[in-house]
């Protein structure tokens, strides 16, 4: 069961994205599986744990690496991007133009985070130390996004980053009882990226 839970974004990608072309209908079904996965598990005091945990040490330092997502998009794009044009080209691609994006801009901002956590520090093992096969498959997803867009060497050192995360976020999360401070932070970051890449398109 967990495994096929890894693999939710892996098909919603594969087919939003690259049967569709469609980066709303990626998000969508994916969307759609980890609450299908939510209902399968059932997992117990949902509510509770998806806010707690937050009184710890590690929260104000998390949100402050987390919100350094931004510059980093910003300054490093001309170092990761493939082309000069390809941030435009590509989310024309995948119907991300006009209201589209933004649109997306708070649903990916707020939302995404929110399930993202849920699912993922659902399906992994709270108490395992060190990196875990759900860590990589959590990072693997997103270079089935990102490959077109940023230059191979570049999405090791990416990889790295979101796997790191993963294993932190799972840490937090079983160490501090609750998905607050993961959700938190997750929420930051992805906001953060949202800012950066508004600055490209803007620049």
């Amino acid at each position: 069961m967990k495994l096929l839970a890894a693999f939710v974004p892996y098909v919603a990608v594969l087919v939003g994205m690259y049967v569709f072309n469609s980066a709303w209908l990626a998000i969508l079904l994916y969307h759609l599986g980890v609450v299908a996965f939510l209902f399968c598990r059932k997992p117990k005091n949902l509510w509770q744990r998806m806010w707690a945990g937050t009184k710890s040490p590690w929260l104000i330092p998390g949100l402050l690496v987390c919100a350094m997502a931004a510059p980093a998009v910003y300054f490093m794009w001309p170092w990761f991007a493939v082309s000069e044009f390809i941030l435009p080209e590509w989310l024309a691609r995948y119907g991300l133009a006009g209201w589209a994006w933004l649109l997306l801009i708070p649903y990916f901002s707020l939302v995404h985070p929110v399930l993202e956590e849920i699912h993922w520090r659902g399906i992994s093992p709270e108490r395992a130390t060190g990196i875990c096969w759900q860590d990589l498959l959590f990072a693997g997803y997103h270079m089935l996004v990102l490959f077109q867009l940023i230059r191979w060497p570049w999405l090791f050192l990416i990889f790295g980053i979101l796997a790191g995360s993963s294993v932190f976020w799972r840490w937090v999360a079983g160490r501090f009882g609750g998905y607050g401070l993961p959700i938190l932070t997750h929420t930051v970051a992805d906001v953060a990226v949202v800012v950066g890449v508004q600055f490209l398109l803007r620049g």
